[in-house]
């Protein structure tokens, strides 16, 4: 399986971990070096019978201190012009990244513009929202759930060519082509709607939003995507252990359960003398693909609320959850999140509401949602996986952001439909991540460490939420 990948800041496309490790290899040759030209210079010739041993040893000793200097100072040269490549690709692409999606926005816009009115763009979005409902069901979403979820409404089964054929899904085309919808649908509505073409680029994620908050309108007519308030139904205590010191380890205490019957949310509470407590937030992903509402917080309607850029069920419950767990706006805390738990992480951070000191994300729709700067923020996506495509271009520039291709060709298996897209995949690129010597990972890695040094697992509790009727 490919075990390439791609690390760099933010939206940069281009791979700068092969520059970044070798300059850091070469800002050690070059200290090793200049140190070992300090000793020399502290070396007296040894004991010698005549004069002209004495001198040619020194001379010999002066050469060799002379060349080890010479190392060190075209090491550190080498090593300032690579660094200076890895900014220069990163900034290109970044300025690349967003010509084409300026130029995305206009010709979204003027194709949204051609239609003749709101009517018709109402009943495109309505016949979109009744296609994504199929599309889900063909698909038999994202594993075996949706079927057991579609089931309880009298629809089939999904047909079983589509898992067969499930290369259609994953692979980095098609997750590009979601993408590149995704963020194209605001300003294609508000072309429709006859706002001015200078619009679009001005609201930047506030046009992402506004789509889905339109997808959400549209279904809601279609007695869908209908939001509700949530209820605490269980707690749990885990079992402590010590704090998560690499990238698997954070992933694998996000709470799973294939049926989606397990906790949804899992908070770590520590503790350490003269330091107020501090808390780890770890969040699931979606477990109920059904856009018909049910009694499950993680399900379609949140996703889409976490898009719209309002408080969706999972979010909601995650704030409850830390409510109960005795977090308030000063309370230090990280969030963890897998799917749509990253969004939600995404989302809870980017509300302001928290004294945030650190975010790890795999697999969440977190492209156009603001991420604030000021704490280690690692961005994981498979570039095969429409998911986190779902969320359109990655905007946070100031995120560390981790891409593979899980497959690159390679034959893809049929248990699901969007496999790329499984915790299984994530949990084999988050041990990649931990072996990768990649110093921008690995420099992330010591700062959210950081976070718990010194600190004493209190407590671990698991929370399970169901929403509310009505």
């Amino acid at each position: 399986m490919p075990d390439d990948l791609e690390v760099s800041g933010g939206s940069s496309a281009v791979s700068t971990e092969d520059l970044e490790v070798a300059a850091e290899q070469l800002a050690r040759l070059a200290g090793e070096a200049s140190a070992l030209a300090a000793d020399l210079g502290r070396l007296e010739p040894p004991f010698m019978h005549t004069s002209s041993h004495v001198d040619q040893a020194a001379l010999d000793i002066d050469v060799a201190a002379s060349t080890l200097q010479e190392v060190a100072g075209r090491a550190h040269a080498i090593r300032e012009s690579l660094v200076t490549a890895a900014r220069v690709y990163e900034l290109s692409e970044r300025m690349t990244a967003m010509g084409i999606r300026f130029f995305e926005t206009v010709v979204a816009h003027s194709a949204g513009s051609h239609l003749p009115g709101l009517l018709i763009g109402s009943a495109g979005l309505s016949a979109f929202v009744g296609g994504v409902w199929i599309g889900l069901r063909a698909m038999g979403g994202l594993d075996e759930l949706t079927n057991k979820a579609f089931e309880k409404k009298g629809i089939p089964s999904a047909p079983s060519w589509l898992r067969e054929h499930n290369y259609l899904i994953n692979n980095p085309v098609t997750a590009t082509a979601v993408r590149v919808g995704a963020q194209s649908s605001g300003p294609f509505l508000l072309g429709a709607a006859g706002a001015p073409g200078w619009v679009p680029p001005l609201l930047g994620h506030r046009a992402y939003e506004l789509a889905s908050r339109g997808l959400i309108g549209g279904g809601r007519s279609l007695d869908i995507f209908e939001q509700t308030g949530v209820k605490l139904v269980e707690t749990q205590q885990l079992q402590t252990t010590a704090p998560p010191r690499d990238y698997v380890d954070r992933l694998a205490r996000v709470p799973y359960e294939e049926d989606g019957s397990g906790p949804q949310v899992v908070i770590e509470k520590y503790t350490a003398p003269g330091e107020p407590d501090k808390y780890c937030v770890y969040i699931t992903g979606t477990a109920d693909f059904n856009p018909a509402t049910t009694d499950q917080p993680w399900d379609m309607t949140s996703n889409l609320e976490n898009a719209a850029g309002r408080e969706s069920g999972s979010a909601a419950a995650v704030r409850a959850a830390m409510e109960s767990a005795g977090i308030d706006e000063n309370s230090p805390v990280q969030f963890t999140g897998y799917s749509q738990g990253g969004g939600t992480a995404a989302s809870l951070v980017a509300s302001g509401l928290y004294n945030t000191q650190g975010l790890t994300t795999f697999g969440g729709p977190t492209g156009q949602i603001p991420i604030p700067s000021g704490f280690p923020t690692v961005l994981v996506e498979h570039s095969d996986d429409i998911v986190p495509a779902l969320g359109g271009e990655q905007s946070n520039a100031g995120a560390v952001l981790v891409r593979r291709d899980v497959f690159s060709g390679e034959e893809i298996p049929t248990d699901y439909a969007v496999v790329s897209h499984h915790i299984e995949y994530y949990l084999q690129t988050a041990r990649l991540m931990d072996e990768s010597g990649s110093p921008q990972l690995d420099q992330s890695m010591r700062q959210l460490d950081f976070f718990t040094d010194g600190a004493t697992l209190e407590s671990s509790t698991a929370y399970r939420f169901e929403r509310t009727e009505g």
